[in-house]
Formats: structure tokens, C-alpha cells, sequence
């Protein structure tokens, strides 16, 4: 199985560790005979461009090394990799590839866009800004997101990039207050919580301009697609700033429930067993 995703090119992408994480699962699948089906499993990690043509472009080598394929983690990237992977008639697993109808696509979890949907629709916020990292993988997330909600019939009125300089933040926020009836702004970029530099700038903005006073809801995307710590979890970034601490009285995070143990809880459970190197600190992952 070919595990697909920028890891050598986003800083915060290597922190999720992948080839631990493959050999984790494997070595946890190969144990269950129930699942194993009388194979061997085994698991190799492949770079995704951050450049979406490049990650397009990578995707054809994947053929050679695997006879499925985890990814890819760009959006722009799942109409090529699905012709491909129904080309050669291998299952493509992939949560980023929601909108895309492959023929051997597998999808692991519910679409983001659909859970997000559903939020907005229970608590009848219609109009919708999309802000996004101006990194490919984010600006691709941003759009495909954007027009996945437009199918869904609720208007996206802006869909803009904005990085980690402060006059771009607040451009971006000037759009939002522009937009006629804007209630929700979904930020398609690395959590502030696990190190992202964008979000951070760009909550600190909104609290600048007064945006987090309850006018607007900020949404991270990609809490999403992983189970987000958040049961007795204390995050530093928030302990140490003030100003992101108000703000994120604003942000409305919507994450995946482990119900049984959090992930840091997980992580260490299988570092005291031995599957994965002792010297890892799950706080860190």
C-alpha cells in the first residue's frame, strides 16, 4: 500500500509521522487474521508534491511500488489519480478525494464537506467565506471545498488565500466583512493548535478588527479529517497569547470523536507496548 501525502515539503504534515504510522498499521493488520485474508501486508511511504502539477505528475510512479494507494491529500490531484487508479484497477483510499467519482475509490471517512454541511444546516448559517494557506494543497482544499458547498445550495460569497503576512490577513478579512451576509469563515490551513503559522496570524487579525465578538464563526477544516484532541488538553499556543486566546473564543472546532482513548492517550499506549520507538512524544505528534 502506498502511502501518498506532501511529508518532505510541509513541516506540519511530517509531524504525523507517516512511516511510523504504516508500520503501526500494518504490523497491527498483519497480526489479525480476520483481516489479513491469508496476505502480507506492507506499506511504503511516497512524497506528494506541494506543487499541485507536481503531485499530479508523481502520481504515475505510484503504480510501480504498490498495488493500492492511500492520498493523495490534494483535491486538484484526485481526478488524475482516480483515472489512474481505475486504469490500473487498484483501490484509491483517499478522505481529500470526496467530490471525485472514481471507480475504485474508497472513501474512510464521511465527506468534510457533507459533516460541515450538516453543522451549518442545524444551526441555519447559510452564508459562507473560505479562506485559505496560499500553498497549493491549501488553495485547492479552499476551492474544491467551496464548490462542494455550492452543490450543497448554500452560497460561498468569497473564496480568498492569505499567508502568514499581516496585511494579507486582514485583506482577506476586509472581503469577509464586505460579502453580504457572511456568518461562517472556513480556514483551509494548518490548526493554530498544531503550529499553523496562517491561522494564527489570521485569528489574531480578526480580533483586531472586532470579527470575534460572536459575529462570525470561524472553522477550522482541518480538524475535519483527524480526531483533534481536545478532552483535557492543554495547547500552549493558547496558554501564551492573550490576543489568540480571545480569539478563538470565535472558532468552532468540529473534529472527530475517539471516544475511547485521544490520540496522544493511543499514541502512548502503543509506545509502552513497543509498536512504535520509545523516544517519540505523542504531544509532539
Amino acid at each position: 500500500v502506498a502511502v501518498l501525502g506532501p511529508w518532505g515539503c510541509d513541516p506540519v504534515l511530517a509531524r504525523a509521522l507517516p512511516d511510523v504510522a504504516s508500520r503501526l498499521a500494518v504490523a497491527r493488520l498483519n497480526r489479525d487474521p480476520e483481516l489479513t485474508a491469508g496476505y502480507w501486508w506492507d506499506a511504503v511511504v511516497l512524497p506528494e508534491a506541494c506543487s499541485t502539477p507536481q503531485a499530479v505528475a508523481g502520481l504515475v510512479s505510484a503504480e510501480r511500488y504498490a498495488s493500492a494507494v492511500v492520498g493523495p491529500l490534494n483535491p486538484a490531484a484526485c481526478g488524475a489519480a482516480g483515472l489512474l487508479a481505475a486504469a490500473w484497477n487498484k483501490p484509491l483510499v483517499s478522505w481529500a478525494c470526496a467530490g471525485a467519482g472514481a471507480v475504485t475509490l474508497v472513501k474512510p471517512l464521511p465527506a468534510p464537506a457533507g459533516v460541515l454541511h450538516a453543522v451549518l444546516r442545524y444551526f441555519r448559517w447559510a452564508h459562507v467565506a473560505v479562506v485559505a494557506a496560499p500553498q497549493d494543497l491549501w488553495v485547492d482544499t479552499g476551492r474544491e471545498l467551496a464548490r462542494e458547498l455550492r452543490a450543497r445550495g448554500l452560497p460561498v460569497t468569497v473564496v480568498t488565500a492569505a499567508g502568514e503576512d499581516e496585511e494579507e490577513a486582514e485583506e482577506a478579512l476586509r472581503r469577509v466583512q464586505r460579502a453580504d451576509g457572511v456568518r461562517v469563515v472556513v480556514m483551509c490551513m494548518h490548526s493554530v493548535l498544531l503550529g499553523g503559522r496562517e491561522q494564527k496570524v489570521l485569528l489574531e487579525k480578526a480580533e483586531d478588527l472586532g470579527m470575534t465578538d460572536g459575529t462570525f464563526v470561524f472553522v477550522p477544516y482541518d480538524a475535519l479529517t483527524f480526531a483533534l484532541p481536545y478532552r483535557r488538553v492543554p495547547y500552549p499556543v493558547l496558554a501564551n497569547n492573550t490576543k489568540l486566546r480571545l480569539a478563538y473564543d470565535a472558532v468552532l472546532t468540529i473534529t472527530i470523536d475517539s471516544p475511547d482513548a485521544s490520540f496522544h492517550e493511543a499514541l502512548e499506549e502503543a509506545k509502552e507496548a513497543y509498536e512504535v520507538p520509545a523516544n517519540l512524544n505523542p504531544a509532539e505528534v
